[in-house]
């Protein structure tokens, strides 16, 4: 997951404001750069600042810089040189709240218990809120100007041409553009509609009570992290045990977490009614011009596709000897894991697998695993799940995963990572006013690097037992990533609507919605897979929620990713330049149509029923292999 949980709400407001990842692979050479045996597992923060002094010193100066830029209104349609002079300091200043960002929610991030960095994280968060106020009046004054004087501007100023796409942005949202004393009370209310993102993230990881259990004489603290290592146990007593200890614990705070998240929801829903948009996905789609028919076809072709996920869980309870598959043996690995793996196994394996994208990206790559980018240790109060972050243009990415050992982790690692080298990438190609990329666009290196890992291992398998395995994680890759992303897709979807036809929505009624979708994703009317009405609360468990309309794109991206990624294989070097070129790309044009580009119309059926096929034909595979 790339992390742009104040650069995104920047960007959602700016673009109003200021416009702020089966088949064997080809054989190729080793990669000659690999990491030390013992690399670095905890993030260096030094190089965005040396200290946390030296943090509240450059926010003050930011502070002090934000009277400028709103003194700056008014001016923008004065001369080409007085628009180039506001776009640049508000440039400027976005660039160093970025900085401030990245520190404080790194900081917050490495233990969600230490209550001076959740105060850092929000001493940023109203950074950036004063941030956006001071720059509200940009779009209202682009959008006074019109297209042609704009134009003109840009002819005449060459200087502007950075701008250019914030600028065509800002004409093409003209119509969303609110008067500028209405922007700067949207502006201001971005701080408190932000909030209940905030309490859920404490919440859920820093105050829910935790559940003891013994399994195999061993006691554990059923949390998060603890959760996601015992659900894929062998014995499925076990992980029966821990489903039923762990879900208990989400159910008897339904009425909660379901107000928490409604109330995000009445501000999203919100925000699109006073920007005049038809609805919250069309205000979400609008800011990187991405056709509706992008998500809608997803929903639609993934429906269309769910007898083949059936099938898949009705191979996994053969090949597991169960009679009935329960929801709480969806985890188990097939075959036993050949083996776990160190941190730097994980690098190396990476490296390894990543080979076909060239020599340099691999020499990059295992360079980069040399600095102390990454904070892979497990520790209590550490926020749950990975993420790589990239915004900080003048220094580097930072990655955050939780690393265990198993195949999964190791999966999470040359994710995260494929994010981070698409930041690298971005960065050394673009300036930075259109460095940073879209989610649409995001997803697709970080999940091609996970279809490269998922084929090396399953090409290089040394035995039966070794293939298996690879397969199913193929498999599994395809069924959390395309089906269950676009489940969720799909919950997100019908938990807007139910808000925007003002209806009355609880915690309830939505465990009632992603119950209904979780029974007929796996089968349960059809006697696939049983899954019991606990498990209604699962959407309870997911962060993903709070950044709307973000997840659909992990389905749409494994589609891009698996094009790319049996491409790349073949040898096809014509692709992989169209590869590096989006990645290179940045921000620098819609991302549908930079996706476009490189010979993908996410729009049409084809990409999603050709992912489709893809799990069909491993499915053949394995189903060949242990017969």
């Amino acid at each position: 997951m790339k992390r742009t949980a104040l650069a995104s709400a920047v960007a959602i407001a700016l673009a109003f404001a200021s416009v702020p990842a089966a088949q064997a692979a080809t054989p190729v050479a080793a990669p000659t750069v690999f990491s030390p045996a013992n690399p670095p597992a905890v993030w260096d923060l030094t190089p965005l600042y040396p200290s946390d002094a030296a943090w509240d010193s450059a926010r003050a100066s930011l502070l002090a810089d934000l009277p400028k830029l709103s003194a700056l209104q008014g001016t923008l349609g004065t001369s080409p040189a007085s628009l180039l002079k506001a776009m640049t300091a508000i440039s400027d200043a976005r660039r160093a709240l970025y900085r401030l960002d990245t520190y404080a929610s790194l900081k917050a991030d490495e233990n969600t218990k230490i209550d001076a960095n959740q105060a850092r994280r929000q001493l940023s968060d109203s950074a950036g809120n004063q941030f956006e106020q001071a720059t509200a009046f940009v779009p209202a004054e682009i959008s006074a100007m019109g297209k042609d004087k704009v134009e003109g501007y840009l002819a005449a100023e060459p200087a502007l041409g950075k701008f250019r796409y914030q600028l065509e942005t800002m004409l093409r949202l003209a119509e969303h553009t609110l008067k500028p004393e209405q922007e700067t009370l949207l502006a201001a209310a971005a701080d408190p509609l932000d909030q209940p993102q905030a309490i859920y993230s404490l919440l859920t990881n820093a105050d829910l009570p935790w559940p003891q259990i013994t399994v195999r004489g061993k006691k554990y603290t059923l949390d998060q992290e603890t959760y996601v290592h015992l659900r894929a146990d062998r014995d499925p007593q076990v992980r029966a045990q821990v489903f039923k200890a762990f879900w208990p614990v989400y159910k008897a705070y339904e009425r909660t977490i379901g107000a928490v998240y409604v109330a995000h929801l009445r501000g999203t829903v919100f925000n699109a009614r006073a920007r005049k948009f038809d609805n919250s996905l069309d205000m979400f789609l609008s800011k990187g011009n991405t056709p509706e028919a992008v998500y809608r076809t997803l929903v639609a072709e993934t429906n269309k596709g769910l007898p083949t996920l059936h099938r898949y869980f009705k191979l996994r309870a053969g090949l597991l000897g169960l009679k009935q598959s329960q929801y709480s043996d969806i985890y188990v690995p097939l075959a036993t894991p050949p083996k776990t793996y160190t941190l730097a196994e994980a690098e190396q394996l990476t490296l390894k697998a990543v080979a076909p994208l060239g020599p340099d990206y691999v020499d990059t790559l295992g360079k980069n695993f040399l600095g102390s980018w990454m904070h892979a240790v497990p520790q209590v109060g550490k926020r749950s799940g990975a993420y790589m972050s990239g915004v900080a243009y003048d220094v580097h990415p930072y990655v955050l995963t939780s690393f265990n050992g198993d195949y999964e982790s190791v999966s999470t690692v040359a994710h995260e990572w494929g994010h981070a080298m698409h930041s690298v990438l971005a960065n050394g190609a673009q300036p930075f006013e259109t460095a940073d990329y879209a989610i649409f666009i995001a997803e697709i290196p970080s999940t091609t690097n996970e279809m490269l890992l998922a084929d090396y291992v399953a090409a290089h398998a040394k035995t039966k037992a070794e293939k298996v395995y690879a397969l199913s994680q193929q498999l599994e890759l395809l069924r959390g990533t395309f089906f269950r992303q676009a489940m969720f897709a799909e919950f997100e979807l019908k938990s807007h609507e139910a808000i925007e036809k003002d209806q009355s929505l609880t915690g309830a009624d939505l465990t009632k919605i992603y119950l209904d979708l979780l029974k007929r994703y796996h089968g349960d009317a059809e006697g696939v897979m049983h899954i019991d009405d606990l498990y209604g609360a699962e959407w309870e468990y997911i962060p993903h929620f709070y950044t709307d309309y973000y997840v659909y794109q992990y389905a749409t991206s494994i589609s891009a990713a698996a094009y790319f990624a049996e491409g790349i294989e073949k040898g096809d070097t014509k692709l992989r330049d169209q590869y590096f070129n989006m990645l290179k790309a940045g921000g620098s044009d819609d991302p549908y149509q930079i996706v476009k580009r490189a010979g993908l119309d996410m729009a049409s059926p084809a990409p999603y029923q050709a992912i489709i096929a893809r799990m069909n034909k491993v499915m053949d595979e394995l189903d060949a292999l242990t017969k």
